[in-house]
């Protein structure tokens, strides 16, 4: 077995201390004294809403949660718990069995990762504010597209009336600037394959002609990819001509 994975079975029927892997007592950082012998015992060593949390959980038939448990030197480790019923009578379990794995590394890798996210929208934010450019991002997947941010000036050229009238209705509002065909003749090409073009390529750069509110506007448009664990975002420049 995995040396950060360990499992554990209770038997549930009588007062039977619990079967564990060899390496059960090394993962979890305790003796079998200072724990105790039932998942009771052990939940009681977290903190108290985490407790409530693994009161819970343990109710369903099949589970899974991620929680924290304090070690004796003062720091705390993340452990995931999967778990399921066994050997059920009248719709409750005699019997429990539980993976568990030490998810610490896991679990700090994506709070780096959620925390430069965090801090890379800050920094886009504020840029994008300060830009006299119409700028927006958004959050691309295969079902839907969705608005992270737009700057005043994006706001002003788009005609919104705030940020949430533009978050609830800008993908459709492009939709319906965008005319069946350009002056030149030729068909205009809709966002959705803006967007797929951008995702394949990396970015994008054309010129286009909307009609924006009853408004002709001649556009210079440049859409570049981020791509972020489980996101691609899409930010766009827009430069009216």
């Amino acid at each position: 077995m995995n040396k950060l994975m360990t499992w554990w079975e209770e038997d549930l029927s009588g007062d039977k201390p619990v079967l564990t892997s060899s390496n059960f007592w090394d993962i979890v950082g305790y003796t079998k004294e200072e724990l105790g012998n039932k998942r009771s015992e052990w939940i009681t060593k977290l903190w108290p809403e985490e407790q409530e949390k693994m009161k819970d959980i343990i109710k369903n038939e099949t589970w899974e949660i991620d929680f924290r448990l304090p070690q004796k030197d003062g720091s705390s480790i993340w452990l995931r718990e999967t778990g399921r019923w066994q050997q059920v009578e009248n719709g409750e379990p005699k019997k429990i069995s539980v993976v568990v794995k030490n998810v610490t590394l896991e679990r700090k890798s994506l709070e780096r990762i959620e925390s430069k996210e965090k801090e890379s929208a800050r920094i886009a934010r504020e840029i994008m504010e300060l830009c006299p450019v119409a700028m927006a991002l958004f959050q691309v997947s295969e079902k839907s597209t969705k608005l992270l941010e737009i700057n005043e000036a994006g706001i002003k050229l788009w005609k919104f009336t705030s940020y949430q009238n533009a978050a609830e209705s800008f993908v459709q509002a492009v939709g319906e600037s965008i005319p069946p065909f350009q002056p030149n003749g030729s068909k205009s090409i809709p966002l959705s394959e803006r967007l797929a073009a951008v995702i394949k390529e990396g970015s994008i750069e054309f010129k286009t002609f909307l009609k924006i509110k009853d408004t002709d506007v001649n556009m210079k448009i440049h859409m570049k990819k981020i791509e972020l664990p489980e996101k691609i975002l899409v930010i766009v420049y827009m430069l009216p001509e």
